[in-house]
């Protein structure tokens, strides 16, 4: 075939799909017993040119277990899927080791697999969607907290921390993944709920909403980033939220010291709050729970009471 005929518009598979096939197709065209060498071709394909780079080198079979796991979905698998190809668990880690370290594989955690991209490259570097990889790591999940806030777009920080929400307890609550950290935040089924789906590389992903995310972030600072990065929150989202859905949220979440914090924070920072925004602000303060509530939960335990809010406003907010 003239390379100027090939087009990548052309291409009926995924290309990483496409890449271990084509493989195999040479293998058994070629008649070679024991492995193929693996050609990338760049992005200057759509110009009609190759530019051509050995990766490794693929046996036959291993070759068939990368296109049948890499269409599953994910791109992921576990040992168990492997055991069930190579019929032999011995087989199946001796095959997984040899495919990790020649980079076609990574392992996510124990038991769990990624298939690494053509778009890896020869080097075999990559960096999967961290939201793709959380929803791997432990269901139910939702990205949370401070990674809540900076998906909405109401801080310029980058969290160094993936936060990821969940019912479920996990053994490790922190865990690195390709160079990123996660933290995995067990909370009761009570909290567990005020998500939205996203779909991300034809796989959806949970993340707390807008109202959810704010809720969240009052019960737990620490997690939020700091009071200051609540603060910026509170400011970015008025125009943005449901109030009625704040409110709703509000009522049903377990920690009413979140409707002392916010509710606080809403008065001191936002200019001409609208109706509704003031109606739901005074059903809560008709709502909320005895004793006086620190603004920032590890912060000194002296500053000035704001008995409308039986709050202890011991951090400066602006």
């Amino acid at each position: 075939m003239d390379s100027n005929s090939f087009r990548a518009s052309e291409l009926p598979l995924p290309l990483d799909i496409l890449y271990v096939s084509v493989c195999f197709f040479l293998q058994s065209l070629l008649t070679l017993p024991q492995n193929c060498d693996i050609f990338l071709h760049h992005t200057d394909l759509l110009e009609g040119s190759f530019v051509q780079k050995n990766i490794t080198e693929l046996g036959r079979r291993e070759a068939e277990f990368l296109s049948e796991v890499a269409s599953s979905k994910n791109h992921q698998f576990s040992t168990r899927d492997a055991t069930a190809f190579w019929a032999s668990p011995q087989m199946a880690w001796k095959k997984l080791r040899h495919l990790e370290r020649k980079g076609w594989i990574a392992r996510i955690e124990r038991g769990k697999y990624l298939v690494i991209p053509l778009e890896a490259g020869p080097e075999r570097k990559w960096s999967e969607d961290s939201y793709l990889i959380a929803a791997q790591l432990v269901q139910p999940a939702a990205i949370a907290y401070w990674s809540a806030i900076r998906h909405w777009n109401w801080t310029e920080q980058i969290p160094r921390i993936v936060y990821v929400q969940t019912t479920k307890r996990k053994k490790n609550v922190r865990r690195s993944v390709f160079g990123v950290q996660y933290e995995f935040v067990t909370v009761n089924k009570r909290k567990f709920y005020g998500h939205v789906k996203e779909w991300r590389n034809g796989n959806s992903v949970l993340i707390t909403d807008k109202e959810k995310t704010l809720i969240d972030c009052a019960d737990d600072l620490e997690r939020a980033g700091s009071i200051e990065e609540l603060s910026k929150a509170v400011k970015a989202a008025a125009p943005e939220i449901s109030w009625q859905k704040l409110g709703e949220y509000g009522k049903r979440f377990p920690n009413r010291a979140v409707k002392k914090r916010l509710g606080f924070l809403f008065e001191t920072l936002v200019m001409n709050l609208p109706q509704q925004a003031r109606n739901i602000l005074g059903q809560w303060q008709r709502e909320l729970s005895a004793g006086i509530t620190p603004l920032q939960s590890a912060g000194m335990k002296k500053g000035r009471v704001i008995t409308r809010w039986r709050l202890l406003v011991n951090a400066e907010v602006g």
